[in-house]
């Protein structure tokens, strides 16, 4: 019977671990260009500050001018976390001698998210301008 287990029972637990060497920066732009949905297990038990959707829904019937006003606040918020995430990597790897690793994000889940949820945003932004232009 191999092949017949019931998938509600499958284990989806699992770790991710970055390869050595991997700096601050590159860890950070590889977030910038993560398009492929991934959600870390961090991601997984952490609440946001954002709700989930952010009220995206909305966007497909804003103006232009709506749109672009979105696209510039979401860009300075997208910066305004960068920075902080920035630091924080900064800080870690200055006190622990090495980069921040997938466990070591804990204290920061929060911001991580919302950068994700903000560069989702960002996106949709871009494609909804770029239709109507």
């Amino acid at each position: 019977e191999d092949g017949s287990e019931d998938d509600s029972k499958v284990n989806t637990d699992f770790a991710v671990t970055m390869k050595p060497g991997f700096s601050v920066r590159s860890f950070l732009d590889q977030i910038d260009d993560d398009a492929d949905g991934f959600v870390s297990p961090v991601d997984d038990q952490m609440p946001s500050k954002i709700n989930v959707d952010m009220g995206l829904s909305h966007l497909h019937s804003a103006s232009m001018p709506e749109l672009l006003e979105q696209l510039q606040d979401a860009r300075e918020d997208k910066k305004r976390i960068r920075k902080k995430l920035r630091e924080f990597e900064d800080k870690f790897l200055r006190q622990n001698g090495r980069t921040v690793q997938k466990e070591d994000r804990t204290p920061m889940a929060e911001e991580y998210i919302e950068y994700k949820q903000i560069k989702a945003k960002l996106k949709l932004l871009e494609v909804l301008i770029g239709k109507r232009s």
